[in-house]
């Protein structure tokens, strides 16, 4: 009678544990999702140079009068998004190395000054192209606004953006168009104030 009874009980154990192991099974990956849909990006929570936050939706009309947003310079991956203005003529350097170093339709340059006298693209285009001796065919976006979202300061302002993202920034004067390109394509670009940084770029992972 004893075994008999045990007989039953052991295959109820049996059920019952396997029923707590299946729950905790579906409780895991809820917790997962959760994490995942934690932001880091809060109002109260704002990394240096909004790194790791999403960049801000725009929509704004270049000197040619096309309009560009912020899935038009290759949404689905890699761009630059340049912050200056007309008035920067430090900057200088910093414009000619990315537009020798990003491919066409992965840089936009945003005028971060306010007020209606620098809000003339077509006249901060020409100058830049009369400065630079050269054609540059870039998108030159009045943005003041977007600039005061991303609590733009120092310029020049470089961010590198993917998926709407961004992954990296890079403050102050670069000249180097062979280091832009190497952080433009690797797997962890570095972040902070260009001058500080090693100049042979060697400690950053490649893709």
């Amino acid at each position: 009678m004893l075994v008999t009874s045990m007989n039953k009980i052991i295959p109820f154990g049996l059920a019952l544990l396997f029923s707590f192991s299946s729950l905790a099974g579906c409780i895991e990956p809820e917790m997962e999702m959760m994490a995942e849909e934690i932001e880091i990006c809060s109002e109260d929570n704002i990394p240096e140079w909004h790194v790791g936050c999403q960049f801000p939706s725009f929509e704004f009309e270049d000197q040619n009068g096309t309009q560009w947003n912020e899935s038009s310079a290759n949404g689905t991956g890699r761009w630059v998004a340049y912050f200056s203005a007309s008035w920067c003529t430090h900057c200088k350097p910093t414009i000619d190395a990315l537009d020798q170093s990003i491919m066409p339709d992965h840089l936009l340059i945003f005028n971060k000054q306010a007020g209606n006298d620098s809000s003339n693209m077509t006249e901060w285009h020409l100058m830049i192209e009369d400065e630079l001796n050269r054609s540059v065919d870039r998108p030159f976006l009045h943005s003041p606004m977007l600039s005061e979202n991303l609590s733009v300061a120092s310029i020049p302002h470089v961010l590198l953006i993917e998926n709407n993202t961004i992954l990296s920034a890079r403050i102050g004067l670069w000249d180097s168009a062979h280091e832009m390109s190497m952080w433009f394509n690797a797997t962890a670009p570095k972040t902070g104030y260009t001058q500080a940084m090693d100049s042979d770029m060697s400690g950053m992972d490649m893709e």
